[in-house]
């Protein structure tokens, strides 16, 4: 078995494809995928309640050992009612003013676009600050603002038209995903097999292009209450939310 804790949106645009060739490739294996808020990614993986995590803007700490994984480029996204919407490309310097759903200011992400912001001296009237990408999306897409969120995150929204997207000339505005482990943990060879999987799928196909996530049927849903309503894979469960 392997133990997997992932954020939200790793889960929600990447991991079903992964579990079904898991599983396909090795179907004795179970494994069992938690969705959680980022820290408590990294408490679960620190006190061996997962084996692995997967998470955004990876760090190493003293318990903990952070691998590279991929990059997801970052987008300006917008309602499709909205005036950038139908563009190919945009200057981030053409967001000043605009009002802005942005991230809560404790995340690393929030921090990232707030510095490729400012070094443009482009100021955004930040309207709503929200925790996960699935909120922010939801208030785009009543047209509260524009936002800057990874390309792979939308892809759905913009395969049903709710969301457009734009591309910006600014190289740096991308999030890692990485995956940690606990320092000094010997993994199972489930685990290490998993892990090459994931490294070896992006090697072979790069970022998911935007035709396959809008695709994946299987992927979780939210409720009512913000949380994935299912997550379904062969052997393996989903649950929380971040």
């Amino acid at each position: 078995a392997v133990r997997v804790a992932s954020i939200y949106s790793v889960g929600l645009h990447h991991m079903n494809r992964y579990l079904h060739e898991f599983l396909a490739e090795f179907p004795k294996a179970n494994v069992r995928l938690e969705y959680q808020h980022p820290a408590r990614v990294y408490d679960d993986v620190e006190n061996d309640r997962a084996d692995i995590g997967l998470v955004s803007y990876a760090r190493n700490t003293r318990a903990i050992e952070a691998m590279e994984w991929r990059e997801e480029p970052m987008v300006l996204v917008c309602a499709s009612i909205h005036e950038f919407a139908g563009r190919k490309e945009m200057s981030l310097d053409e967001l000043d003013d605009q009002s802005f759903v942005g991230f809560d200011s404790h995340l690393t992400i929030r921090r990232e676009i707030d510095r490729a912001l400012n070094k443009r001296n482009v100021d955004v009237d930040v309207v709503t600050e929200f925790v996960n990408i699935e909120t922010n999306k939801r208030a785009i897409e009543l047209n509260a603002g524009v936002s800057i969120l990874p390309e792979p995150t939308v892809a759905r929204e913009v395969a049903a038209g709710t969301l457009a997207t734009v591309r910006l000339d600014a190289e740096e505005l991308v999030r890692p995903l990485g995956i940690i482990r606990r320092r000094g943990k010997e993994l199972t060879s489930t685990a290490h097999r998993f892990i090459e999987l994931l490294q070896r799928e992006t090697e072979v196909d790069g970022e998911l292009t935007s035709d396959a996530l809008a695709g994946d049927g299987n992927a979780a849903h939210e409720n009512g209450d913000g949380k994935p309503s299912h997550q379904q894979s062969s052997d393996a469960t989903a649950s929380g939310v971040a």
